[in-house]
């Protein structure tokens, strides 16, 4: 009770000013959320629903974690009050979704500009392409023209998902365009949805195409000089695109400068970007083409962190502290039992659905034989049997045929098990199936390379980097 007693008495302090303490009951919301026991009581409920509203965090009383209003006695007054913050935060899209604070401030502050450019630097978890897509539909009237532009292929495919569904439900007059070969009518209106590499070829086979507003994700590489990892690789129909180290950040600014001068309403997004402390180069951009900031530093999910790769394992919990754990049942463990220890740890306290990152695709499947080995006869769940058997048809998998043939029989080895690899050396599709059966909770652990690990949305609630 010691942390309800805490909870109430931060709810009674707090004025919205202070950080410290918002993060504090943010921790021991999470940690109640978290306890199937504390929600099975009403007292509990209550005042998570309070902390809920008087945060304006009501992704706390949402989905798996619903509280209604109606759950507890209140007199008319209250009932009142409590419709109207949430009333006061629905979304324009979709009336069931509500938007927290920091979520409304961003759309009302984009709204309320004369010149509509923003940067927004935010936690992952923060929504950042949810926004995005109030902003199309606040502005569909005077929007013919859209860009969105992802880094990845993992992204722009999500995404391509996500804003088709908004057009479908909402039966908005856009056609979808992302690939650089579709046909563009003058009559129509369109949201571009491509890479910036892709972004480059429509603009510059399109020189009369107006462009009325973009969007940029991961923003920040652009300082970037990385390497090509398998998200960038253009298949399908298209020619890879064949550049140095280095070479796509290059694009990414080439691309960005280009929109930036020509487009007049944008945003522009990023993780963790510090807008206080931005080399001179982005500070002489963000002022040059009247962008303002935004600075969104609160997460709305608290970290539990482990140190895993030890015996004596410290587990660092946001409210109870440092916790040791013994994970191992001897010390100097190989790699191997390492991650075997992980997933016993994960299954024997129910921890839910994680990601295994691998550095390799080739790592992402041994590692997967690793658990198979130790847990085949504990699997739980179960693939959807066509789906494998449609993988086994397909590539002719058999152990040992081919390079390709052990790939996919690997891969239908885990399914098969109750476990899900993803990683770019699988065509779109399978990744996609994979993606998609992972998050229908078809299986609790995906082990994967860089194709997920930025920026996708999963249902995963744990993380593992091996």
């Amino acid at each position: 009770m010691k942390y309800l007693y805490e909870l109430v008495d931060l709810l009674n302090q707090y004025d919205g000013s202070n950080r410290e303490m918002e993060n504090r009951i943010r921790d021991l919301v999470c940690y109640i959320l978290d306890s199937s026991e504390y929600m099975q009581i009403d007292l509990y409920r209550s005042i998570v629903f309070e902390a809920a509203q008087k945060l304006r965090m009501f992704g706390y009383i949402k989905g798996t974690n619903r509280i209604a209003q109606d759950e507890f006695f209140y007199d008319n007054l209250n009932d009142i009050k409590h419709s109207a913050i949430q009333n006061y935060y629905k979304s324009k899209v979709f009336g069931n979704n509500l938007l927290d604070k920091r979520q409304k401030e961003v759309i009302d502050k984009f709204m309320s500009l004369e010149q509509k450019r923003i940067l927004v630097s935010a936690p992952t978890s923060f929504g950042k392409t949810f926004l995005l897509r109030e902003i199309i539909f606040l502005n569909r009237e005077r929007y013919r023209n859209i860009l969105l532009l992802f880094p990845t292929i993992a992204l722009l495919n999500e995404n391509t998902e996500s804003v088709n569904q908004l057009i479908q439900e909402l039966k908005l007059e856009y056609k979808i365009i992302n690939n650089v070969y579709s046909g563009i009518e003058d009559t129509e209106k369109h949201i571009f949805i491509l890479t910036p590499e892709r972004a480059l070829k429509l603009l510059a086979d399109n020189a009369n195409l107006s462009i009325d507003f973009f969007f940029f994700d991961e923003v920040y590489k652009i300082d970037e000089d990385f390497d090509r990892n398998e998200d960038s690789n253009e298949k399908e129909g298209e020619e890879d695109v064949k550049q140095d180290n280095g070479n796509r950040a290059k694009a990414f600014r080439i691309v960005l400068y280009l929109l930036a001068k020509s487009v007049k309403e944008y945003y522009l997004a990023g993780p963790y970007l510090n807008l206080n402390q931005v080399k001179k180069g982005m500070q002489i951009f963000l002022k040059d083409n009247n962008i303002t900031p935004i600075q969104i530093e609160f997460e709305p999910t608290s970290r539990i962190e482990i140190d895993a790769w030890k015996m004596n394992s410290i587990e660092y919990h946001p409210v109870l502290g440092e916790i040791k754990k013994q994970l191992y049942a001897h010390a100097g463990p190989s790699t191997k039992e390492k991650v075997q220890g992980i997933v016993k740890y994960l299954q024997e306290n129910r921890l839910g659905q994680a990601i295994f990152y691998c550095s390799t695709p080739s790592n992402s499947m041994k590692y997967t034989r690793d658990i198979i080995e130790a847990f085949s006869e504990e699997k739980e769940k179960k693939i959807p049997y066509d789906f494998i058997e449609h993988l086994k048809k397909k590539y002719n998998v058999k152990i040992g045929k081919s390079k390709d043939s052990t790939m996919y029989w690997s891969l239908v080895q885990a399914l098969e098990n109750g476990i899900g690899i993803h990683h770019g050396k699988f065509p779109k599709y399978v990744q996609n199936e994979v993606l998609r059966l992972f998050n229908n909770g078809d299986f609790d652990y995906l082990f994967c390379t860089s194709t997920i690990i930025e920026g996708v949305n999963t249902n995963a609630k744990n993380v593992v980097i091996i």
